[in-house]
């Protein structure tokens, strides 16, 4: 379970030399002492503000992203990195450059992969506040404290200022060699035990791993001169004695079915560890294979790790740690990473899987020890099915080679004869299944065998049945096609005399219809005209006299109207003043003020509400009085006003804060 290459931090090595390169570029103090390098104006911080004094150097955001800020072109165009500290990865890229007019900035930030861009505005050498184009501002503001700590502040702004603060980072400093991400180092062989004992538990009730330094003062590495920073470690390094030679982990209990056995080899500046079991029956049953990394001193370049295969992800790594006095391998497995991505930057949530660690030193005794410990990994970052235990590492004799050899032998042994009673066990048991079944089939042929038979004779009996009736019913359609075909004549000979007597009686009684019809058009045509007369005569006087009444009736409609509106607001005023009912909260990024909560009122238009906060105890109307115009509800949550109740926080906690409506009126 382990990948084909390591967890470590890919572009640090990187950035450590953009930021040599840029001190070089811009004539940092050292540099100047240095190397002599020319004089380069310092950074104008009238035009760059707090990011003049945090470049060179990573942030940490809270518990969160590190932040990472170099010149690409000095003075022209400075990147702004975020890195997530549990892989190194970057998960956000963004480029300022200077406005269109002093004091002004620009940043394109690469989030979403959208481009989006954001304007700054240098409010003086210590802070910048920073906006996004369009509709959803997302203003923030990043800034030196007077105490001296970098603050990165979600803020509101209104033309430009800072109206309120609605949460806080500290971004805390790293030096150059911390920047490193925090990667959990893992590693462990195919076959190696895991120990059981308990890791440390921190205050939070979170296992925290074991750590090499708690150690027992024997387990403690042997202190060999301390190699210089910049010296590339070769081959074994401190463990070059143990070259070539064989060593085991395990007691006599333990030989049967594990890789026992340790052989450490130099490969040139190389280095390999093998792993296999006690019959010699492979070299390297499971093989960590590595060369010293050309980015950093102390990082191990894997060649080769037997890695096994269908795991959705595990990385491997390898160091030189403790002064170069440690080998460790870390390996590590990721089942599932926060959907809330890093593009939202609002979760640090750690990725879910399993831990494990592997480290090789020489003991202040001399002796060679290894320790393997891990845990498993929670999606909030709790820990579990932790395990630590250290081996010291025997040299293989050939006493021992006997002996061990011996108990291998008698164990595989008893394995081969344990499977040779389960293969007799299983040949027996699918014998007795196979003849059950010969039985079986024996009888269901002889069975199927006489139901054929009789279902043959069965056959031909109903098909002598069948062409007797098929004769029979063919008769009787013959002979019922020659009546059908008499009835149909006999019917059409009848229905023919029927019509012609229908048509004479219809053509009559059509000429009589028409002369009644002439007759009653006339006179309904002469009623008509004298109707039309007097009618519309009725009809204008109708119409004034509804003209009239429908003036009236809207007017006093109107009027009526207006009264009830009237009367209707004010009701509303006075039942949302008896039923509204307030209290008092403290929201989150509200630097610890004191804020109104309170659902919306069922006032129709504009209203404005009157309230007093007091304490218990404090008489009625002594307390601090405030009033919210154009009230639409009170909420930490964006759903309604934040009111922050003036003079706040007061001399009681919240929960004994009494807020009171004292009246509602309309905002005009």
């Amino acid at each position: 379970m382990h990948p084909d290459r390591p967890v470590r931090n890919p572009i640090m090595p990187l950035l450590r030399a953009l930021v040599v390169l840029a001190c070089l570029t811009i004539g940092l103090p050292f540099a100047h002492a240095q190397d002599g390098a020319p004089d380069i104006p310092a950074v104008d911080a009238a035009a760059w503000g707090p990011y003049a004094r945090l470049l060179e150097r990573s942030w940490q955001l809270g518990e969160g992203y590190r932040v990472t800020w170099e010149w690409l072109s000095p003075g022209q165009e400075l990147r702004e990195q975020w890195i997530n500290p549990h892989d190194g990865k970057v998960v956000q890229t963004n480029v300022i450059r200077p406005g269109d007019t002093p004091g002004r900035l620009q940043l394109t930030s690469s989030l979403l992969g959208m481009n989006l861009k954001w304007q700054g505005r240098v409010a003086s050498a210590d802070e910048v506040v920073w906006a996004r184009e369009g509709m959803v501002k997302l203003p923030y503001r990043l800034r030196f404290a007077d105490d001296g700590q970098v603050l990165y502040e979600g803020v509101k702004l209104k033309d430009e200022l800072v109206t309120d603060v609605k949460y806080m980072h500290v971004m805390k400093p790293m030096a150059l060699d911390a920047a490193a991400p925090a990667v959990v180092a893992v590693a462990m062989t195919a076959d190696a035990p895991l120990g059981t004992t308990d890791a440390p538990v921190t205050a939070a009730g979170v296992e925290a791993p074991a750590s090499p330094t708690t150690f027992a003062q024997a387990d403690a590495p042997l202190q060999t001169p301390m190699l210089a920073s910049e010296q590339i470690i070769t081959g074994l390094g401190p463990l070059s004695a143990f070259a070539g030679q064989t060593f085991t982990w395990c007691t006599p209990s333990q030989v049967g079915g594990k890789n026992c056995y340790i052989r450490f080899i130099e490969t040139g500046d190389g280095l390999q560890i093998c792993f296999f079991p006690a019959d010699f029956s492979t070299s390297c049953e499971f093989t960590y294979a590595a060369m010293p990394s050309d980015k950093k001193p102390g990082e191990l370049k894997l060649t080769n790790v037997t890695s096994r295969k269908g795991e959705y992800y595990v990385s491997t790594g390898a160091r030189w740690k403790e002064s170069g006095q440690v080998l460790e391998f870390t390996t590590r497995k990721k089942y599932y990473e926060s959907l809330l991505t890093e593009a939202i930057k609002l979760t640090m949530a750690p990725h879910t899987g399993w831990v494990s660690n592997a480290d090789f030193w020489v003991a202040r005794d001399g002796t060679l020890r290894w320790r393997s410990y891990g845990w498993t990994a929670g999606m909030l970052g709790g820990k579990s099915d932790a395990y630590d235990t250290t081996y010291e590492l025997k040299p293989v004799t050939p006493a021992l080679v006997q002996e061990y050899s011996t108990i291998y032998a008698s164990w595989k042994v008893q394995g081969d004869y344990q499977r040779q009673i389960d293969a007799q066990r299983r040949r027996e048991e699918e014998a007795q299944r196979e003849a059950n079944f010969a039985a079986f089939m024996g009888g269901l042929n002889a069975v199927a065998t006489t139901v054929q038979q009789d279902m043959a004779e069965v056959d031909r009996a109903n098909q002598r049945v069948a062409d007797a009736r098929r004769a029979m019913e063919e008769a009787q359609a013959r002979e019922q096609a020659r009546q059908q075909a008499e009835q149909a004549e006999q019917l059409r000979a009848r229905q023919q005399a029927q019509q012609s007597a229908l048509a004479q009686q219809q053509t009559n009684a059509q000429v009589a219809e028409q002369a009644r019809q002439q007759a009653a058009r006339e006179a309904e045509q002469r009623r008509v005209a004298q109707q039309q007369v007097a009618d519309q005569a009725r009809r204008k006087q109708k119409e004034e006299a509804e003209r009239k009444r429908q003036a009236a009736a809207q007017k006093l409609a109107e009027d009526q109207a207006r009264q009830r509106q009237q009367q209707e607001w004010q009701q509303s005023l006075l039942q949302a003043r008896n039923s509204l009912r307030l209290r008092a909260d403290i929201c989150l990024g509200g630097s610890g003020r004191y804020y109104v909560i309170g659902p919306k009122t069922s006032v129709k238009g504009c209203a404005t509400v009157h309230y007093e906060a007091r304490c218990t105890g404090t008489p009625q109307g002594a307390g601090v009085q405030g009033t919210q115009h154009n009230y639409i509800g009170g909420s930490c949550m964006g759903v309604g006003d934040a009111i922050a109740i003036p003079g706040s926080p007061l001399s009681c906690p919240v929960e004994q804060v009494i807020v009171r409506v004292t009246d509602v009126t309309g905002c005009q």
